[in-house]
């Protein structure tokens, strides 16, 4: 089908819609946060710090959606939510994520791609050993060095105002968690400024230090790490479509990342027309009808001898 063809039938959505499911979304990722604060501290912080750790996740999904500007029908909506809510979040500069992605659009598998996490190697106890890099904090700060030092490499003014708009955000991020603790939880100040930096450290900061990037990488890898369960190889990448449960599309493949094969074919299309323009385009390119799971392939790539074993037994 013409690409043109393709595009006049997946037009962008209401903004209403969209906000709803957006704010939604944003709201069951942070909630835990919120009652960890009300709650003290207690042996249900770590329920929280996975939940939020894990889900956050589908807001870097989200942020990537935005960078496609496809959340709202105006540019200046998916920058707004962008650049000072999902980025400052991430503590992250959302306008080099952008850059960097298109980068990695037009390079995908060569060694001009800006992605790095797609690469990192995960078979046998290499898997364990990256999780404790995540859980010590030392994969947070090579990502972070990565966005500070990437920046000139994309284009971008040397600025550092998106600091200075993660600082403003987390200032009223915490405040909020902190009313909350005061309203809802105990009266006394003090100890709700306590309940709140602990919430706000333990279940936020460090969930998103730890599991967000943990998750997140293996998602890359789940997209895009090479093998011979698929044909389209592309350099050293390849792309898959996958598919996954609920469970596995909240922390992996929303906003249309499990199509994310079909995304890198047609970047313009939203996310919520990526299962719907998958299916019509698999049946001239049946390689696209997704075959596995996100779990499945991260499965056989821990066990495999060679980061481009063969996985044609999944399908």
């Amino acid at each position: 089908m013409r690409p043109d063809v393709l595009l006049a039938q997946y037009g962008k959505r209401s903004d209403v819609v969209s906000f709803m499911i957006t704010t939604g979304h944003i709201a069951f990722v942070l909630a835990p946060v919120y009652l960890a604060a009300v709650i003290g501290p207690g042996v249900l912080l770590v329920l929280f710090w996975l939940w939020t750790g894990l889900t956050m996740s589908g807001l870097l999904n989200l942020m990537h959606e935005c960078a496609h500007y496809h959340v709202f029908k105006k540019r200046w909506g998916a920058n707004l939510l962008g650049r000072w809510i999902l980025a400052a979040l991430m503590v992250t500069d959302f306008d080099a994520y952008r850059a960097l992605h298109w980068a990695h659009h037009q390079n995908l598998g060569g060694s001009d791609d800006p992605k790095y996490s797609y690469k990192v190697d995960i078979r046998g106890w290499r898997l364990f050993l990256f999780f404790l890099r995540c859980l010590i904090g030392i994969e947070a700060l090579k990502k972070f060095s990565y966005v500070v030092h990437t920046r000139p490499n994309a284009n971008l003014s040397r600025s550092r105002f998106w600091i200075v708009r993660a600082m403003a955000f987390h200032l009223a991020f915490f405040a909020s968690v902190f009313m909350v603790a005061w309203r809802f939880g105990v009266h006394d100040v003090r100890i709700a400024a306590l309940n709140a930096a602990i919430s706000y450290g333990a279940v936020y900061l460090y969930g998103v230090a730890s599991l967000t990037l943990f998750a997140a990488t293996l998602r890359a890898i789940a997209e895009h790490q090479n093998g011979t369960d698929h044909p389209e190889v592309v350099g050293n990448a390849v792309l898959r479509n996958l598919a996954c449960g609920p469970i596995e599309r909240l922390i992996f493949g929303c906003y249309g990342f499990a199509e994310h094969a079909t995304h890198h074919l047609h970047p313009a299309i939203p996310s919520y027309h990526l299962r719907d323009a998958t299916h019509e385009l698999a049946t001239e390119a049946p390689w696209l009808e997704p075959h596995v799971s996100y779990l499945a392939i991260l499965t056989v790539q821990t066990h495999s001898k060679s980061p481009s074993e063969e996985l044609q037994y999944l399908r």
